[in-house]
């Protein structure tokens, strides 16, 4: 009977996700076919560079600023070569999924005999910004995203050594996932992390670069080309609400001082984490570092791109359903992000950029200043102790 009970309860959780699974892929059908600035001006000439110089042959050429992207292009254009447009689009919604896997990982540890993970995995599948972002713009920001997502999980069940090959991966995919380096920082003053670890991904990150050096790219020019691209820009913001909607564009001397605007804001949050004695759950306080971590970083560094808030996307999510208070914090994150979306893929302007700035400058003061009554409640709780 028991057997019984638990092949039915098996059969309906698979018939659920396979329902999920055909939902989110019905959801992306309508903007397959779309071709955007960026396909057009980047993802299409990359592809044909790859085909016309005999696929991973190509490999040795500058010509793509995502090394481990154009593996992955590099494989589809061998065996689908005429089918450049659905090829590309179907790299990246394979990792749509394998993102919401990962989304679907972190909160069954929360909720263990549940449909409430499901429903994380399925928040993730149909989140605007992610079905626009895979399905439209053909962009792999979910690819770098499930691995920090996979760190992030890691973390959460103490396994630090798959964290930091996780965390590699997601750097070697795009350089970008640095956004969630303050977490490191955080939880290593919190001594929940070895600094032993820390190697692994610079590590992971130079193995990414083996394949493309064996097939005769420069070493050098490998180690480097993400730090090229970074500098290379010249807006101090481009269609993102961060700090730098405020300042001026061509400010070249603002570059410097946005680099050490952000270290002081890490660092600062790093002496409030050391001072803080926090009364939550140790999977809580990961998740909710985990957030500030992937928002505050874009919101201080300057010459950061539209796309740039897509892993705080995703992680408010999650947040969420460890901590249900903070649910208009993911609303309002989706809702700032879909903004700039729309921006470029419609050339609609919803609301101006300079005003949407309030809302992750809110959304960091909103999280930090949460953590104060907790700290203020346990003082409070010791010299209560102290006077009995």
């Amino acid at each position: 009977m028991r057997f019984a009970t638990e092949k039915k309860v098996m059969v309906s959780f698979i018939l659920l996700v396979a329902n999920v699974i055909i939902l989110a892929l019905i959801v992306r059908l309508p903007f397959i076919s779309f071709k955007s600035r960026d396909y057009v001006w980047f993802l299409s000439p990359w592809y044909n560079v790859i085909v016309e110089n005999g696929n991973y042959a190509a490999l040795r050429y500058d010509f793509s600023n995502h090394l481990v992207y154009t593996y992955l292009t590099a494989t589809a254009a061998t065996f689908f070569p005429y089918y450049k447009l659905l090829s590309i689009k179907i790299i990246v919604i394979v990792f749509d999924f394998i993102l919401a896997f990962f989304v679907y990982k972190c909160v069954r540890l929360k909720y263990n005999r549940s449909i409430i993970p499901i429903m994380a995995a399925l928040a993730t599948l149909l989140a605007p910004t992610v079905v626009l972002n895979s399905a439209m713009w053909a962009q792999p920001d979910a690819m770098y995203t499930a691995f920090m997502i996979a760190c992030l999980y890691a973390l959460l069940i103490n396994r630090q050594l798959w964290a930091f090959i996780a965390f590699g991966l997601s750097l070697s995919i795009k350089i970008q996932a640095i956004f969630l380096a303050p977490l490191f920082l955080w939880l290593w003053i919190k001594k929940e992390l070895n600094w032993r670890y820390f190697l692994l991904s610079p590590l992971i990150y130079l193995v990414s670069l083996l394949p493309a050096w064996l097939l005769g790219r420069p070493l050098d020019d490998l180690l480097l080309y993400n730090v090229r691209e970074y500098q290379s820009w010249v807006e101090q913001t481009y269609r993102i609400p961060n700090l730098y909607q405020w300042a001026s564009d061509f400010n070249y001397e603002l570059y410097n001082w946005g680099i050490m605007i952000a270290m002081i804001v890490v660092l600062t949050g790093a002496l409030m984490v050391h001072k803080l004695s926090l009364e939550m759950a140790r999977e809580d306080l990961i998740i909710y570092l985990a957030a500030l971590s992937v928002i505050m970083v874009p919101f201080f560094l300057p010459r950061m791109h539209d796309r740039y808030f897509f892993p705080a996307d995703i992680i408010t999510i999650i947040l969420v359903f460890y901590r249900p208070r903070y649910w208009y914090v993911a609303i309002l994150i989706s809702l700032m992000s879909l903004n700039t979306y729309i921006a470029y893929l419609f050339e609609v302007v919803i609301i101006p950029l300079r005003y949407l700035v309030v809302i992750p400058l809110g959304v960091i003061a909103v999280l930090w200043w949460q953590l104060l009554p907790l700290q203020l409640d346990r003082r409070r709780v010791s010299s209560d102790k102290a006077h009995s």
